[in-house]
């Protein structure tokens, strides 16, 4: 089995309109986030082995705490493909992943991140499932499992969802417990 999941990058600064988009960084929000989330990710049972990220700054920004948190025995390949990337290039970068990782984390941007999040989806009446084809937010997180042995063979319509969540959901819960 192989897991695969799905980072959109943290929230990011529009306040310098002269800045090209690719070299966007996080805001305050988008730092906080991004925080949160690589403790949240490197503490669950949705640990990556191995993680492909947009060379944006945006994306790198959200992975960077993530890196720090995983350690260095994670390996961590930086793709400038991944910029604005439609679902068939993501889905190249994933099969070229080494079978070694059992669970893959791309960082990335949409709207390629949700269309192939709902393309991979099997059920796309699961509740999870649902929620992501209502949109994913900068920060959010998506888990999917395929029964295959090799990320080469990750096909449409063969990934159970079996998470789905969101800086501010996941922040809030742990502010409850």
């Amino acid at each position: 089995m192989k897991r695969l999941c799905f980072l959109r990058h943290a929230k990011s600064d529009w306040g310098d309109p002269a800045k090209d988009d690719f070299d966007r960084p996080l805001n305050a929000r988008g730092t906080k986030a991004a925080d949160f989330m690589a403790k949240y990710i490197a503490s669950s049972p949705y640990r990556p082995d191995a993680v492909i990220c947009s060379a944006a700054a945006r994306a790198t920004a959200t992975c960077s705490p993530l890196c720090e948190a995983l350690g260095k025995d994670v390996p961590v390949t930086y793709r400038d493909e991944l910029y604005h990337a439609m679902p068939d290039t993501m889905l190249e970068e994933i099969h070229r992943a080494s079978d070694d990782a059992e669970t893959l984390l791309l960082v990335g941007h949409n709207p390629g991140l949700v269309l192939l999040a709902m393309a991979l989806a099997e059920d796309l009446d699961d509740e999870t499932a649902l929620r992501v084809a209502h949109g994913v937010p900068t920060g959010g997180f998506i888990v999917f499992e395929f029964d295959v042995d090799r990320w080469a063979d990750i096909a449409e319509g063969e990934g159970r969802t079996v998470f789905f969540g969101r800086p501010r959901d996941l922040m809030a819960a742990e502010a409850e417990n």
